[in-house]
Formats: structure tokens, sequence, C-alpha cells
């Protein structure tokens, strides 16, 4: 080198910069603007940026933040930390001054400077659905809100997909939000059937129902994602045998809803037949570890018991032991002997008449008439609460260990209530042979629930 001219050795050293720029620009390149954060397909750039991008470990996107703001300082002094928390504080600050788009924008920032910080996603996905949908009074402004929670919660999925929690929260708020709060009866139609025509027609809004299905239906489908996800990167928060059960209790949900809704027949009978064959031949057939790490199955026959037992090196009492704890803490054979009961053809008798009571009372068919012989018969509304709850109590004797289950001491408390309003109506007086009247007294502590849910059901349409 030595015996090399000023000029030579010039152009040796720009020959080895260039050379080693091969592979810093193979390594180091950034991936391209078109990819969508997150994909894991087609990722353009440099090998250490698609491995950011595979691994979900870059952030090097620091959003749409006002220069000239306290945040964008600590970002540039290298805070990013720091100035995600004052951020935090501004988004709750513009929550209570009910300013929405601000709000939005400093969520969304939020995101930018901390796109792999789960808890993140999983508050203002929550926040967004659940507190700033309630400060709304009209249905549809608050469906728009609970869609931007999800939709903020889906979009945590594409950057974050290793976190099976956001999927397994995108199932739930699916089904939970839109299925059981006080505002269902709207939701439910809005998630096929959007509010804002002007923007989704007579359809529904693909950012969340793309093929335009149920909403419980779309939440199974997300369950089903989180559970093939929690079989590669664990599930964090959640036991796993109560975790997996999502697909199994939306097709449960799903039954019971479009039951509600009034379809009743071969659909509702085929609803209730996937529903058990999703609990008993897919979650029930699933491999948990149990106590000790133990593996065992739910849906257990006394034969695959003794060869799990061989598997797991354990004794016969040790493995059905652990068996039998799980079985009863998921409470297993309770929803396998719903799902059956909700395919009787007695069950089915007894939802379709207590609906055809209620709709005979929004219709106004409550008034005694009388008849051609002169004698007072029952309006159209009596008959039918009678007859769903006479229905119900034979239920109940086929089937005694479902006596207590929720949704069935609603549904005949709420088909009372009903029917006291119809005796009250026609100025009679509720007779002592009331139908499930020991059951109604038993939980008369759930009354001003029934009441609340009375009215929720007879309030007019928005």
């Amino acid at each position: 080198m030595n015996n090399l001219t000023s000029r030579q050795r010039k152009l040796v050293y720009a020959g080895c910069i260039l050379l080693l720029l091969i592979p810093i620009v193979y390594l180091g390149a950034p991936t391209s603007e078109d990819v969508l954060p997150g994909s894991r397909n087609a990722v353009s750039g440099g090998r250490l940026a698609q491995m950011r991008v595979q691994y979900d470990l870059g952030e090097s996107t620091l959003g749409e933040i006002d220069p000239s703001s306290a945040a964008m300082n600590l970002v540039l002094l290298g805070l990013r930390g720091p100035a995600a928390g004052v951020l935090h504080l501004k988004a709750l600050d513009y929550q209570e001054k009910k300013d929405w788009a601000k709000l939005k924008t400093t969520v969304d920032s939020i995101i930018k400077l901390q796109p792999h910080y789960v808890e993140i996603w999983k508050f203002q996905g929550w926040n967004l659905a659940f507190n700033v949908s309630r400060e709304w009074d009209r249905v549809a402004d608050r469906f728009y809100w609970v869609k931007e929670g999800i939709k903020f919660l889906q979009l945590g999925t594409n950057r974050n997909q290793t976190a099976t929690i956001l999927y397994h929260n995108v199932g739930d708020f699916m089904g939970r939000k839109f299925g059981n709060s006080d505002e269902k009866k709207y939701f439910r139609k809005f998630f096929v059937d959007d509010p804002d025509d002007e923007r989704f027609g007579e359809g529904a809004d693909p950012g969340i129902n793309p093929a335009g299905q149920d909403n419980y239906l779309v939440a199974h489908d997300w369950f089903v994602d989180a559970n093939e996800k929690d079989r590669v990167y664990r599930i964090d928060g959640m036991t796993h045998v109560f975790a997996r059960q999502g697909p199994s209790r939306a097709l449960f949900d799903y039954a019971a809803a479009i039951q509600s809704d009034g379809m009743f027949g071969e659909t509702n009978r085929t609803a209730w037949d996937n529903a058990y064959s999703e609990w008993t031949q897919v979650y029930g057939n699933d491999i948990f570890l149990g106590l000790n790490d133990v593996r065992y199955k739910l849906n257990c026959s006394s034969e695959e018991l003794e060869s799990l037992a061989k598997e797991n090196g354990v004794t016969l009492d040790v493995q059905q032991r652990v068996w039998e704890q799980n079985v009863k803490m998921v409470n297993y054979r309770f929803w396998q002997n719903f799902a059956d009961c909700e395919r009787d053809e007695l069950t089915v008798a007894a939802h379709m008449a207590i609906h055809d009571g209620k709709t005979a009372y929004a219709q106004g068919e409550i008034s005694d008439s009388e008849g051609k012989d002169g004698t007072l018969q029952p309006s159209k509304a009596e008959l039918s609460f009678a007859d769903g709850m006479n229905n119900l109590a034979q239920v109940f004797e086929k089937y005694p260990s479902l006596i207590d289950h929720d949704s069935y001491i609603e549904e005949a408390m709420l088909a009372a209530y009903y029917l006291e309003k119809v005796y009250q109506y026609n100025g009679k007086q509720v007779p002592d042979d009331f139908p499930l009247r020991d059951l109604i007294i038993q939980n008369l502590g759930r009354q001003a629930d029934i009441e609340r849910q009375f009215r929720l059901e007879n309030r007019p349409d928005f």
C-alpha cells in the first residue's frame, strides 16, 4: 500500500467502501412503504428489516405527531416511552372533554410510538368500544365507536401477530359487545346492515364484517385464529382450557341469538348441532396440560384415560383425578347437557311459545275477548306465555341439572312478568297455580333486572 500513489490509495479506499456497502444494503435496507405493517408475505427490503417485520421487533414509525408537541421533543431525545405517557394523559383529557377527533388522532400517535406494547392495544380497544361508545345517545353513534374499538384491536393483531391475546379479544368484543349489551337488538342488525348507508349501502362494514355474517360467526372465526396462535405463541393472562372455549361458546351464543330473534326450525336445530359438535368433538378432544404437566382431554372415555395415563407415566387414579378436576372446572358436562336440551323439541316449543307471546304483546294482542258461548276467552299473548311456561316446567323436569342456569331463569321470569302485565291489563288476578311459581319466588332478587329487560324489549326503535 505504501508503494501506491495518493490517487491510487483513494481509489482502493473507495472500492473497499463500495464493497462494504453491499452487505450493509443487503442487511439494513428498510422495507418498502407499500408493505403493510405486520405483513409476512412479499416483504421487500433488507434482511434485518425483513426479520424485524417477521418477528414484530421494529418500531421505526413515529407517526403523525405534532412536531412542536412535548411528545415529539421527548422522541427526539430518545425517550419514546415517556412520550407515549404524555400522549396517554392527553388522550384521557380529550376523552373527559369529549373531544373525539383529537382523542382518535392521539390514540393513533400512541400506537405509532409503541406498536408492540400489547397493553396499549388492549386498553385503548376496550376504552373505545366500552367507554367512549357509551358517551353517545344515538345507538348508531354508539355502534360506530364500538366498531372503532374493534378495528383498533384488529390493527393491533396485524402489527403484533405473536400477541395471541389480541386475537382472542377481537373475538370476545365481536360476540360480547355486539351480542350482550343493552343495544344488542340494534347492534346485531347494524352488524350485517350498517346504518351508514352513504358509505356501506345496504350491507355490512367490510372493516369488521367482510362476508356479511352474523356477529357470533365472525367471533367464532377470530377465536379459531386465536386458538391456532395459542399453539405457537402461548396466550398470556388466561388459562388455556378456558381460552380455547371461544369457538364453541361463540356457536352456543349464535344458536341462542337466532332463537331469540324468532328463528326456529331446521336452521336453529343445525346451529345447536354445530355448537354441540364443536364442544364435544373439537374442544373436547383438544389436549391440555393439567397439574404437574399431566396431559388430558375433556371428552375422554375410560380406555382413553388409561392410554393417557401410560403416555404421561402416571397411575390411572392420578390421570382420572386431573381429568375430573378440569371437567368440573370448565362445567364441561353442563354445557354438553345444555346443547342436548336446546335440541330437544320440547325446549324448542317452549322458546317458540314465549317468543309468540312477546310478538303478540308488541302487536297489542293482549285483550280478552268474548267467545260465541258468552265466556271470556284469554288473549293470544296470555295463551302463548302460559303455554311456553308450562313447557319450560316440563323441560326442567326432564333436565333438572339446568334449572339453575341464568338464561332459563331469566326467560321464565321475563315470561311471567309479561303474563302478569297481561293479567293486570284485563283486570284479572294472577292465579295461585301460576306456572313455575316456586322458581320465580326463589329468584325475586333478580326482579329489578327482569323489569329492566322488559323495558329494553319494549322501548321504541331508534
